[in-house]
């Protein structure tokens, strides 16, 4: 097991699983796995967000409502979000 974050409430804890389980994430942190073991250090490109209320990301909505306000909030173009979406499968 990988100790990737630690917060002080459960919903921080589970809106964090459900941006690991974003299209989104998955795609940074495939970027920087170079090798079957993934490390802290595979996470570099992945970036933080405030998993609050108070986020930008309404972390309420499901994974794939998710992966649209991040793609929002990184100003991802088109072509760039097709790409993911055709490289990443969903969970």
């Amino acid at each position: 097991y990988i100790d990737t974050a630690v917060f002080a409430t459960h919903e921080e804890a589970i809106n964090y699983k459900k941006y690991l389980c974003s299209k989104f994430s998955r795609y940074l942190l495939k970027q920087g796995v170079t090798s079957v073991n993934v490390t802290r250090e595979c996470f570099a490109f992945v970036p933080i967000q405030d998993f609050t209320n108070q986020s930008d990301i309404d972390w309420s909505k499901p994974v794939n409502e998710i992966d649209k306000q991040l793609y929002s909030k990184y100003n991802l173009s088109e072509e760039e979000i097709a790409f993911i979406e055709k490289m990443i499968k969903p969970m």
